[in-house]
């Protein structure tokens, strides 16, 4: 681009909007190329009344190319020139370099191309400007990262819009440090199946005020961390990443109808409802989290994995119809479960509060078989609970081991001596056998309460059975009771 094309489009709206009286296109060519000066030509007077035009009207530059600055201290021909405007409106253009300083000068970009990492830049601000709908950009076309800090952008400069990004497209967008009164980011019309318009967006340290919604948008990754959040709204969209660290969201928060491949909250704070209603999550992970309301996670499915730890709430979660593939249930832990289970018994929800405590136990199983040897009393006590009845989850297993007792018993009464194996039969293993048998049976006599269950000669082995299969009717009846108790 030469610096006279774009000379030429600002002359050419001057030169309307000027009396030709007072306008001399020599002189405003000067005044643009360098500057008012004691060494310019130009008068003070037409200065003065060039900068006064330019305060009322916007400038608008279109289809002009910018391109990449050469040195690092070398202030390009068209920043000198636009730097003398007020409220420039770029349509059309493409952006080869990576800023466009032009302090007090507010700026709007339309159907603009950025061809690398752009930052924004944006210090113009005009109290008697007002104009509502205005987009700071709006269809442009970001090939790199769209970086905003406050370095680059003052508060009063954002403000003024009431919306920074309007139906865009970019690589990443970061935003850091910046307190946000405008709306960061909106789309006019869904976008089609799979279509990202933003891959990344990143707020480090942000203040937003204005609810920042993403709903239905497909994204790879967003995080949010140290920072203060209005709302945040991501109803039906997409997301590889979803990360939320360090933050205060003090408005609604929903995901509802989201699918997310991994979703995670930690040392966080949510003053209104978190809504999940419906989510699809690969892993979701909470982590020492505060919910001054509810968290609504009904109908929620989990494919991979879930781990809720620390979770500090005002009011029981939601999670009917929480669906946990058997890869998510085989990685979750035994916290996660507590916890769910806990919400359901705040409700009085009796068969799901079961369900999970039965995971609960499976859960806490796998754990002391990595950590417990195997005759740890914990241990086989759990692993006894789990052979049994699954943790109260069946029925019909100590049915069976009840009808399978029953059927021993019934052999040891009609039998008074089972058959040994040839190995057993010599005299001095047979002499130390009947010894044995002995001494259990007087120890069995001791137990003299249940002195009718016993059978004279086979006392230890038929009070071992009938203790057996108390225990399995034990957990039978419970079982039953969690399956018929709602």
């Amino acid at each position: 681009m030469s610096a006279q094309s774009l000379i030429d489009q600002i002359l050419a709206q001057l030169e309307c909007r000027v009396s030709s009286i007072f306008f001399n296109k020599a002189h405003v060519t000067e005044w643009l190329e360098q500057g008012y000066g004691l060494e310019s030509d130009v008068s003070r007077n037409t200065a003065e009344r060039l900068e006064m035009t330019l305060q009322n009207y916007t400038i608008e530059i279109s289809d002009l190319t910018f391109p990449e600055a050469g040195e690092p201290d070398e202030i390009p021909a068209h920043v000198n020139i636009l730097r003398k405007l007020k409220r420039v409106h770029f349509k059309n253009c493409r952006f080869e370099c990576s800023q466009l300083a032009l302090p007090g000068v507010r700026l709007w970009f339309e159907n603009c191309t950025f061809s690398s990492d752009w930052l924004v830049t944006c210090s113009g601000y005009d109290d008697l400007y007002i104009a509502r709908g205005d987009t700071l950009f709006e269809h442009c076309s970001f090939a790199g990262t769209v970086s905003l800090t406050d370095i680059n952008a003052e508060d009063d400069a954002l403000r003024q819009y009431d919306c920074l990004f309007f139906n865009c497209f970019a690589k990443a967008l970061t935003v850091y440090r910046i307190g946000l009164k405008s709306h960061l980011w909106a789309v006019e019309n869904l976008p089609q199946e799979g279509e990202p318009r933003l891959q990344e967006l990143t707020l480090l340290s942000v203040d937003a005020r204005s609810p920042i919604n993403l709903s239905h948008q497909v994204i790879e990754r967003v995080q949010i961390t140290d920072s203060h959040i209005a709302d945040l709204n991501f109803y039906g969209g997409k997301a590889g990443t979803l990360t939320l660290m360090n933050t205060e969201c003090n408005g609604g928060f929903s995901l509802e109808l989201s699918e997310i491949g991994n979703l995670l909250f930690s040392d966080s704070t949510f003053n209104r409802p978190v809504n999940l209603s419906r989510m699809k999550a690969g892993n979701l992970d909470i982590k020492r989290v505060d919910f001054e309301k509810v968290l609504a996670c009904n109908e929620v499915t989990i494919t991979s994995g879930i781990a809720l730890r620390s979770v500090r709430h005002a009011v029981a979660p939601d999670f009917v119809d929480i669906k946990l593939t058997d890869e998510a249930e085989a990685n979750s832990d035994r916290e996660t479960f507590r916890l769910i289970k806990h919400s359901f018994e705040a409700v009085a929800n009796r068969i799901e509060a079961n369900r999970f405590f039965g995971l609960e136990m499976e859960a806490y199983r796998k754990e002391l078989k990595r950590s417990h040897c195997l005759l740890s009393r914990e241990r086989l006590l759990v692993e006894a609970n789990h052979i049994i009845s699954r943790h109260g989850q069946s029925y019909a297993r100590p049915f069976l081991w009840l009808v399978l007792a029953s059927l021993v018993n019934v052999a040891l009464i009609k039998s008074a001596m089972w058959p040994l194996p040839e190995f057993l039969t010599s005299s001095a293993v047979y002499q130390c056998l009947v010894g044995a048998g002995n001494a259990l049976n007087t120890f069995a006599q001791g137990f003299s309460v249940f002195s009718v269950l016993m059978r004279d000669g086979m006392e230890f082995a038929s009070l071992a059975l009938a203790l057996l299969m108390s225990t399995f009717v034990w957990h039978f009846l419970v079982a039953v009771r969690r399956f018929t108790r709602g």
